[in-house]
């Protein structure tokens, strides 16, 4: 039996029913958030190149603001997985620029860690 050791610094949070989009250039495509860290968004529904740049865009949750995040695609499912999945790490860097999306992002997640600890 082969043990492989995690390599992710950041636990993963599954996100049911959360709907966003990912952008490269001219090209939008729905997806959904299948799980997130601090540091990246598993989604499916797209089938960028690994390298791309993209920006995800989710949409509000409750009160908080639409959330628009850099990131570059990291891996992807086969070509016959028919959901498409897609590793995204998040690339904004520059935290005051970003600071209210990455805020909204770390809410986020921690909202849906609650729930699923309760």
């Amino acid at each position: 039996m082969v043990i492989k050791k995690e390599k992710r610094a950041f636990e993963r949070i599954n996100l049911e029913d959360l709907r966003g989009s990912v952008e490269l250039m001219d090209i939008v495509k729905s997806v959904s958030v299948v799980n997130a860290s601090e540091e990246g968004v598993c989604v499916g529904g797209a089938d960028f190149p690994v390298g791309s740049v993209v920006r995800l865009a989710i949409g509000s949750q409750a009160e908080e603001p639409d959330i628009s995040l850099y990131c570059k695609v990291i891996w992807a499912s086969q070509e016959e997985d028919p959901e498409k999945k897609s590793g995204l790490i998040l690339l904004n860097t520059n935290k005051i620029l970003f600071r209210k999306d990455l805020l909204s992002f770390v809410r986020l997640i921690e909202s849906a860690r609650k729930q699923a600890a309760s």
